[in-house]
């Protein structure tokens, strides 16, 4: 363990002095730094290295104790990494105090994330049980698989709340999660970059955004309903703007019920007629499964104005980021209280356009099976998942059954 103390450079003032660190390194080299803040000679406990329990500094004696604690916790946190990793010296431990003083920036490096989460992991099996740091290894791998499926890409500044809804509907989508499972990927992520922050790797705290939660039941997603898609497609937009293309490619994901993978393959060379009726025939990416998919008349109207042809694709990120400012400008605006009264259009995504799909096709009476065939669920368990209607909506479903009538 480091050799660290706090001290008084000045003992015979009457005045407040500053309250320095000092840690003595190998070969005896010493480190003073001073740490901020200040204690009159006569309030300062030198055996106990803190500031004394007298009234007069009653409202300051906490606060003082509290951050000397502190700032020894992470000098001694630092000391054993850096000498564990071979690079204790001076200039390094001066380098870590400084960011963490707020007196150096820390330098970050995007493709830098990888590197450090892969080092943290290794350095971890030494300290923790296999099945843990196994478990990190499997939240990187996932995170690799989300960025080369999504083309979103991760980096300390880009996990923030706009990454937590997308991964999380990844694990949910793609890889069929429980919500359980999910949260543990998402506290290993809160784990990577709290240890970055504290290291001094990164300033980037996206994962302190209140939100970003780590889930141990079912998340909550919205879905649109039908008044609302129509809410968005009325909006006005220059043709083949960002923000046209990406109101239609919702539109075209939230009446087709695919995954964002497969809305690239929603175009004019996959439509056939069967009986007179439009439909596309695609395979799905995810699970390599032929489908056919009636046009929807309000997919035939994106085609239309087109002269036939599908709006060009956006990239995920782009997508997440103008659906919500579109409807925003459609005013869907219900504030949701699971979500601390967040207003709705904070909370769609582009898989929002899928749980969409389910939930308003299940409303209007169709078949579960049906639906799966369409969206591609492989277990009616994680399908029901999907559907995000309340009580009411059910009763007014299951009303217009048969065994409800005479």
């Amino acid at each position: 363990m480091a050799s660290l103390n706090f001290f008084l450079r000045n003992k015979t003032t009457s005045r407040e002095t500053p309250i320095s660190l000092k840690i003595l390194l190998p070969n005896k080299v010493d480190l003073v730094y001073s740490t901020g803040l200040k204690i009159a000679p006569k309030y300062w406990d030198s055996k106990n290295q803190k500031v004394r329990d007298k009234i007069e500094v009653y409202d300051i004696k906490d606060v003082i104790n509290v951050k000397l604690s502190k700032i020894k916790s992470f000098a001694e946190d630092q000391y054993l990494k850096l000498k564990i990793s071979n690079e204790l010296s001076k200039e390094k431990i001066k380098e870590k105090l400084d960011i963490y003083f707020n007196r150096r920036l820390a330098q970050v490096v995007i493709t830098g994330f990888y590197n450090y989460t892969i080092s943290l992991v290794e350095k971890s099996k030494k300290r923790v049980a296999k099945v843990t740091w196994k478990s990190y290894e499997r939240t990187i791998a996932l995170l690799k698989d989300f960025e080369n499926t999504t083309k979103f890409k991760i980096g300390f500044e880009t996990i923030n709340i706009d990454f937590y809804h997308s991964f999380i509907d990844y694990l949910e989508d793609s890889c069929e999660m429980s919500p359980n499972t999910i949260g543990k990927h998402i506290k290993n992520i809160k784990m990577f970059m709290n240890s970055a922050n504290e290291d001094g790797i990164s300033k980037c705290v996206g994962h302190k955004h209140k939100h970003f939660k780590v889930l141990k039941v079912e998340s909550f997603q919205v879905y649109l309903n039908l008044d609302e898609l129509k809410k968005i497609e009325k909006l006005e937009y220059e043709l083949d703007s960002v923000k046209d293309r990406v109101r239609d490619l919702f539109l075209m994901g939230s009446f087709t019920g695919q995954r964002i993978s497969d809305w690239r393959k929603l175009v004019k060379e996959n439509i056939r007629e069967f009986k007179g009726k439009r439909c596309f025939v695609l395979n799905q990416t995810k699970t390599n499964t032929d489908v056919i998919i009636p046009i929807h008349p309000i997919i035939e109207k994106i085609f239309l104005k087109r002269n036939g042809e599908a709006p060009k694709f956006v990239n995920e990120q782009d997508i997440n980021v103008n659906i919500k400012l579109i409807a925003q400008k459609a005013k869907i605006n219900e504030l949701i209280k699971q979500k601390d009264n967040e207003p709705k259009y904070n909370l769609i995504s582009s898989h929002s356009g899928r749980r969409s799909f389910c939930s308003n096709a299940y409303k209007s009476g169709m078949d579960s099976l049906a639906i799966m065939q369409l969206s591609g669920h492989k277990t009616e368990k994680n399908f029901l998942t999907y559907i995000k209607i309340s009580k009411e909506e059910f009763a007014e479903r299951i009303a217009n059954h048969s065994f409800f009538k005479k």
